[in-house]
């Protein structure tokens, strides 16, 4: 930990961020939950990640039906059955998304509801044998014996018929629709994507850790971060960015506790989801006692490649 001098002489170190990992990879591995897996409108999330599975939860003023009804439209729109079981303390939903197997527990709280989402990374399995791996055991002679009821015919279907039921089943419950490539929106920063003051910020072009193209500003204030926070998740939300957010204290040696370190990050489907996608992420820190901020934008783009079959 570096060790930073206040102005008025005072030697302060913050100790301890507690940090969400936001900041989606995109990869099968399960290093982020997927990106049209939204949070529950207004909920401000806690996220913690490992190798090989991503928890988000939180908790929200909402009723547990509401936050059903929520994953439900999530899933249906993402092209996923919507399975969801009473466990006894509340309801379990499961699903095996592209980026990786989700499980949804959603609890009520005396606030309302608790909400956990877990992402974990897919694993190898042997695949169950399709019907033309069947070996058909043929019947016993039919019995002789007077009044003996005749054995009832075998059903002989291929694996093409199986599939062709399969297919008709999924039309007539909805669960699949038919989805299409779409190139990424244009890589331009939004006019309103702004200062805290509202005054243009300068974006220059960059690369994140997967290296996506994007465009990138910063700045420095004296604001509050928690100023800073609520103007940020309102301009996202007012142009059709669904947030995940998160702000975090830090501790001087002295026992101090301020606001030290925060993110907003939202998602816009121009198409819908699942589609092509905009990502916006801002985050904002500093690490001297009432200190100035540093708020870093991001703005990347993302194409859709629609699944090949089921």
């Amino acid at each position: 930990m570096s060790r930073n001098t206040h102005p008025a002489g005072k030697s302060l170190v913050f100790t301890t961020f507690a940090i969400c990992a936001l900041t989606p990879a995109f990869s099968q591995q399960a290093s982020t939950l997927p990106p049209w897996l939204e949070s529950y409108l207004g909920a401000t999330t806690t996220v913690r990640s490992s190798d090989s599975i991503v928890e988000s939860s939180y908790t929200t003023s909402a009723q547990p039906a509401d936050i059903v009804k929520h994953y439900s439209t999530l899933l249906e729109a993402a092209g996923l059955p919507f399975q969801p079981n009473s466990d006894g303390i509340g309801t379990s939903i499961r699903a095996a998304a592209h980026e990786c197997d989700l499980l949804i527990q959603i609890r009520s709280s005396p606030e309302g509801a608790f909400v956990k989402v877990s992402c974990s990374a897919k694993t190898q399995s042997s695949s169950p044998s399709s019907p033309s791996d069947v070996t058909a055991i043929s019947s016993r002679p039919q019995s002789t014996r007077v009044g003996a009821a005749p054995a009832p015919p075998r059903s002989h279907l291929s694996s093409a018929d199986f599939m062709q039921m399969h297919q008709q089943k999924v039309a007539e419950m909805g669960i699949h629709r038919e989805h299409h490539d779409a190139p990424a929106p244009p890589l331009v920063w939004p006019s309103w994507l702004v200062h805290i003051t509202g005054t243009a910020v300068r974006a220059e072009p960059g690369v994140d850790q997967a290296k996506n193209a994007i465009l990138k500003a910063r700045y420095t204030t004296n604001a509050p971060m928690t100023e800073i926070y609520k103007f940020y998740v309102d301009l996202l939300k007012s142009h059709e960015y669904p947030t995940r957010s998160s702000m975090s204290t830090g501790q001087t040696l002295s026992g101090i506790q301020q606001n030290a370190l925060g993110s907003v990050e939202g998602f816009n489907y121009p198409d819908g989801a699942p589609g092509a996608y905009s990502i916006i992420h801002v985050s904002f820190d500093r690490s001297v006692l009432n200190g100035p901020i540093t708020v870093s934008m991001r703005f990347t783009t993302h194409e859709y490649i629609a699944s090949r079959g089921y």
